[in-house]
């Protein structure tokens, strides 16, 4: 098992290798300021691992992988990240069918940058159904699944990261682990529903409230559970802690390895 934190900037990878994570996860979403070679020296001095998160458009607006994705494949590769990952609009629940057909078209590329490369790389879950994930490991077997349980949750009575641990569980390459109160997005939802249609840009906007990024305890998420179904898979392999928070890495550890061992 590895256990590792996040950071957006230089400063955030010195505060985080103090803690003694097993791998810091470089992520160029949202407002990021890495020095990339300074990055992969401190790394390199310090023996710790890293993974390597790509950009995203913060509004949730799918990327355009030809343009926000293929300069970024070689960045891994040259800073030795053990995993890529990456957004996806694949999910029916929050995208027009435009959009995933344009998300589709343009992997069989992406596909042929990353075999040159040689850099394990992985789609970040979003609202993700079984048919979805199951159409594209079918047709990209090498790609892999940065299960994220928090997103998993959100407009989600039953966790669908938990069916994705039974479905896929040799496709998974990182489990992300952070906290909301995603569930209750369903009455909101049901709630307009009474009256009128919801479309996806209003769902992603919504969707976004309910992304909190809490430490672990302070939403509602069922975590033993799906630990438990991690074990029964024999998943031991990388866990992101992802708190938005990131001074809270040390508590969230040991918060972290309480859920995992009562699992």
């Amino acid at each position: 098992m590895e256990v590792g934190t996040f950071a957006r900037d230089n400063k955030q990878i010195e505060f985080a290798l103090k803690h003694n994570p097993d791998f810091i996860d470089l992520r160029m979403d949202l407002n990021y300021s890495i020095d990339f070679r300074e990055a992969k020296r401190k790394l390199t001095d310090a023996g710790v691992a890293c993974t390597l998160h790509l950009p995203s458009n913060p509004d949730w607006v799918p990327v355009d992988i030809a343009k926000d994705i293929f300069p970024y494949i070689d960045m891994g590769n040259e800073i030795g990240a053990d995993l890529v990952t990456f957004h996806t609009p694949l999910s029916s629940l929050f995208y027009e069918d435009s959009m995933i057909e344009t998300f589709l078209s343009a992997l069989p590329e992406l596909c042929d940058v990353v075999r040159e490369n040689g850099v394990p790389i992985a789609i970040e879950t979003l609202g993700l159904y079984f048919t979805e994930l199951l159409l594209l490991f079918d047709r990209h077997p090498e790609i892999g699944l940065a299960l994220d349980l928090g997103h998993g949750q959100i407009m989600a009575t039953r966790n669908r990261a938990l069916g994705h641990i039974q479905s896929f569980p040799n496709q998974i390459r990182m489990i992300i682990v952070h906290d909301n109160h995603g569930q209750k997005m369903c009455d909101d939802i049901q709630e307009i529903r009474k009256t009128r249609s919801v479309p996806c840009e209003e769902m992603r906007a919504i969707a976004r409230k309910y992304d909190e990024h809490l430490p672990l305890g302070r939403g509602s998420i069922d975590f033993e559970t799906m630990f438990w179904s991690l074990k029964q898979q024999g998943y031991d392999g990388k866990f992101l802690l992802l708190c938005e928070d990131q001074t809270r890495f040390p508590e969230e550890q040991e918060k972290f390895m309480e859920l995992w061992l009562n699992a």
